[in-house]
């Protein structure tokens, strides 16, 4: 091979390298472990029935109560000494008119939040709870002239995880990653785990960790997870919380804006 060959094969293969060294710090989209939307489950009957005349005693507690505009939500705790509402069964109260809302499961750590100028209740649900998980659905309920309230909207799990998914991307220099948000850099993460076996392609996953905060606008508060080759098992150490506020329009689709991470 003559030595014009061999500049032209360098030359190459410097091209092919500097083409690899930025398909791998290349932005790209985050993953989603929800494959499908979260269907709603069916509430036990114990709730059903406990819930058809509603008497708030000791099975319930109180989740937020307004003084002011007589607004006050609880959950039930149980059905009875022994018998668990597994997480399921709401009141709404306005004044003495009391809403039942049995099918709202309201899991281990419910909020709520009431607006009284635009009428607005916001109420923080769980869909999903466990070791490693924590997976939350926010519902929008409003009063009638009669005072009972209904659920208006809520966020599905999944289409949350999807809005996120377009929003969010990542790249990866060694063990350093970089996270965006419509493509502008939001945080920077570390991962200090030697034992997992190495990155898998797709490496960054979210979906098992959604929270919502309600103390103003609806944000929304997601951690990403590694995956390693080891197996598909999420690992969130050292990993930031990334927020957005969330916009829900009139015909469900979601807007998210504002995005902040913090350790």
């Amino acid at each position: 091979m003559n030595k014009k060959n061999l500049i032209k094969v360098a030359a190459i293969i410097m091209l092919c390298g500097m083409m690899t060294g930025c398909k791998g710090n290349a932005q790209r989209p985050v993953n989603g472990t929800m494959e499908e939307a979260v269907a709603l489950a069916q509430a036990p009957q114990a709730v059903m029935d406990v819930m058809k005349q509603v008497t708030i005693d000791e099975r319930y507690e109180t989740v937020m109560e307004d003084k002011n505009t007589g607004v006050a939500v609880w959950s039930l705790l149980n059905c009875g000494d022994t018998v668990s509402s597994e997480g399921y069964g709401m009141v709404i109260g306005k004044g003495d008119v009391k809403t039942a809302l049995p099918q709202l499961r309201h899991g281990r750590m419910p909020r709520a939040r009431y607006d009284a100028a635009s009428g607005d209740l916001w109420i923080i649900g769980s869909d999903t709870e466990g070791t490693g998980v924590n997976v939350e659905r926010p519902y929008l309920l409003r009063f009638g002239d009669d005072g009972y309230a209904s659920i208006v909207k809520s966020i599905d799990p999944y289409e949350m995880q999807q809005a996120l998914c377009k929003a969010l991307t990542y790249s990866i220099d060694g063990q350093e990653i970089t996270f965006y948000a419509d493509g502008k850099e939001l945080a920077k993460a570390t991962n200090k785990m030697e034992d997992m076996g190495g990155f898998m392609d797709d490496a960054i996953y979210i979906g098992e960790q959604i929270a919502y905060g309600i103390e103003g606008p609806l944000t929304v508060q997601v951690t990403p997870g590694i995956n390693f080759v080891v197996g598909k098992v999420l690992q969130y150490d050292d990993m930031p919380t990334i927020t957005a506020t969330v916009t829900l329009g009139e015909d469900g689709n979601i807007t998210l804006g504002d995005f902040k991470a913090q350790q």
